[in-house]
């Protein structure tokens, strides 16, 4: 698993190469196209939108209007270029762009960070295609707060990687990034602990203990900010309060259900099984001090329990066991060493991402909202969209409850009282209007 380009290395023929780029686009491509389908995207960019037109999207227990958003304000920020769009498709497919750099950047970012001197050219590139064909789908089509965690982790990772441990302003950039994980998705603790347990390793209990402390420091520096911009109140509620009142859901119950069996079966064996019995194989190099692989290995580690806790409580999915992208760069820079072999496991994880996602999309689904725009803009006022706040917001610039935020509180045993209900729906009500499944079929 070594990063070090060998000196027999052949780079692959330029055709290749070529084939392998133009299949990874189109996949990513695809999934841009598969973005504004999913009534999901468009509740999770709400909150951006909420702040920029001076609503908070973490409203106390008596406030509103209620969002689907119980995650931190680091996503909400990313998002935030949405907020420049004049209508709803532009908004959506801009986010669509934005979810896919969160992947992308700190992808190239720690490639490059943890690729040894004498990586070249090719073999960056193939490890870059690697990366993008094991990369989970549904953090590439679905917008989440696992996106941002993932992209503020492995920043982390970089940041530490090679010379890095040793440069106190990394160090401090280090900590700064995992706390900026840990503010994206309350359960992301992977990239501090590990961190510190590898500083612990390389360079004793003290400078780990010093770590500590730097954590500490950025994350309450960020929570003081984060204050300031949403209020203390509404961000404990949403962020603490509501989560630490969801139910378990026994995980038999996961498998049973007909519609995750087979995403739950793929997952679990691409993204936690496999990494983890790989990992067991080569524990002696891996599990050593001068390890290059040494810090994603103990990020993924300490992130997997997390994982299956976040995918175990109500809500949670596939999307929940991503521990694995911690470790494909190192995974795609050692495999990129041998470029016939790359391409055959790039064409096998493409493979797998079409099965999984079947059937592809070749241009945005963008009928549903184009038809919720012209609805709102018919009967102004009167159209409520329990999952589609956008057609309503660019043609009333108004917020109304998010139906699974109502029903998250419900099952949080926290329900939003009847007069705040009201309060926050439309006010002549007269026509409730969800995306139709066949719509953008």
């Amino acid at each position: 698993m070594s990063t070090v380009q060998p000196p027999s290395f052949r780079p692959a023929p330029v055709p290749l190469l070529a084939g392998a780029a133009a299949a990874a686009a189109a996949w990513l491509w695809t999934c841009v196209c598969r973005y504004p389908l999913h009534d999901w995207n468009e509740l999770r960019l709400a909150p951006s939108l909420m702040w920029t037109a001076g609503i908070n999207p973490y409203p106390g227990p008596a406030g509103g209007p209620v969002t689907t958003w119980v995650y931190g304000p680091v996503p909400i920020l990313l998002q935030l270029p949405a907020a420049l769009a004049t209508s709803a498709v532009a908004a959506m497919m801009i986010a669509a762009v934005i979810n896919l750099l969160v992947a992308l950047v700190p992808l190239g970012f720690a490639l490059r960070a943890q690729a040894g001197a004498g990586t070249g050219g090719s073999a960056r590139a193939w490890a870059f295609l690697l990366a993008i064909a094991a990369w989970p789908a549904v953090n590439l089509i679905f917008c989440q707060a696992d996106n941002a965690a993932l992209a503020f982790g492995l920043a982390s990772i970089a940041l530490l990687s090679g010379a890095g441990s040793r440069d106190s302003r990394r160090l401090w950039l280090a900590a700064a990034a995992a706390t900026l994980a840990l503010w994206s998705k309350q359960t992301e603790v992977g990239p501090v602990l590990g961190q510190l347990a590898y500083l612990a390793i390389r360079r004793g209990w003290r400078e780990s203990a010093v770590q500590l402390g730097r954590c500490a420091a950025a994350g309450g520096l960020a929570g003081i900010f984060f204050c300031a911009c949403f209020g203390a109140e509404g961000l404990a509620y949403n962020m603490f309060v509501l989560p630490g009142a969801f139910p378990w859901i026994p995980l038999g119950v996961k498998i049973a259900d007909p519609i995750f069996r087979l995403h739950v079966l793929g997952y679990f064996t691409a993204y936690l099984a496999a990494p983890l019995l790989l990992l067991l194989r080569h524990r002696r190099a891996v599990f050593q001090r001068e390890s290059a692989v040494l810090l994603p290995a103990l990020v993924f580690l300490f992130s997997v329990p997390f994982n299956l806790t976040g995918f175990l409580t109500i809500g949670g999915n596939v999307n929940s066991w991503h521990a694995a992208v911690y470790l494909l760069p190192a995974a795609a820079l050692g495999l990129a060493q041998r470029p016939n072999l790359a391409a055959a496991f790039l064409a096998a994880g493409l493979c797998f991402q079409v099965a999984i996602e079947w059937p592809l999309r070749w241009r945005p689904a963008l009928t549903g909202l184009r038809q919720g725009e012209a609805l709102a803009a018919q009967l102004p006022g009167q159209v409520y969209f329990p999952w589609n706040p956008l057609p309503a917001f660019f043609a009333d610039r108004r917020f109304d409850h998010a139906e699974d935020g109502l029903q998250t509180r419900a099952a949080a045993g926290r329900p939003v009282p009847a007069a705040v209900v009201r309060a926050y729906l439309p006010p002549q009500l007269c026509v409730v209007a969800y995306h139709g499944s066949g719509v953008d079929g």
